[in-house]
């Protein structure tokens, strides 16, 4: 998978329907949570940081971490085009040290939850990380039946089925667990070469 990604870097940005679906998922996030202006946040999986960029004039700091360096490289490059000093690019993972990172008001993740094979794990890392009262919102895909990846290995899950997803983050500590639609990507079926539409959920929820 990381191989994937750090090929793709380069032509991320490139596809206006990503960098579109980007906009739309972060704008779903900020009306969810309600930013202040004086939140410390965590975009987990930011890529090119197309969510962290939408977020950033409504949050005093972001922490953005990605397992890929190249991803990383392309959103330094943007960070230091456009003067931006509130984005913090950093590489790092969930089961990576979590002592090297500070407590965060909320974590945001838009379509990378499906790509970490521990989900479990993820929600109480994501806990762990979180300030007492600190939320969350996690955008991704609904449950599908591999059609949605262009080949084989890019993915860990295909899609989440949302009860499911909901008792993972019910046990990991989480409260006050909703779902809303964030968007729907439509693209070709890896199977058929038909397009098809696959809905977008976006997840939030509060650290008790």
């Amino acid at each position: 998978m990381s191989e994937y990604f750090e090929q793709a870097a380069i032509v991320w940005d490139k596809d206006p329907n990503r960098v579109q679906m980007a906009k739309t998922i972060a704008d779903a996030m900020i009306h969810a949570l309600h930013f202040q202006g004086t939140e410390i946040i965590m975009d987990y999986g930011t890529g090119t940081g197309l969510v962290a960029l939408q977020c950033r004039q409504h949050v005093r700091h972001i922490v953005a971490v990605d397992s890929s360096p190249k991803m990383l490289a392309v959103l330094n490059e943007k960070l230091a085009v456009e003067g931006i000093t509130n984005i913090e690019p950093r590489e790092w993972s969930v089961g990576e040290d979590t002592s090297v990172l500070p407590r965060f008001d909320c974590i945001v993740s838009s379509m990378t939850l499906h790509h970490v094979r521990d989900t479990i794990f993820a929600a109480r890392t994501f806990h762990s990380l979180l300030v007492p009262g600190g939320r969350i919102a996690i955008a991704d895909l609904d449950a599908e039946n591999g059609e949605f990846h262009e080949k084989p290995g890019i993915a860990e899950h295909d899609g989440f089925d949302r009860k499911q997803l909901e008792r993972i983050f019910s046990r990991a500590g989480f409260v006050d667990i909703r779902f809303a639609e964030a968007a729907t990507i439509a693209k070709p079926s890896s199977r058929t070469g038909k397009i098809r539409n696959f809905p977008i959920f976006l997840l939030t929820a509060t650290r008790a």
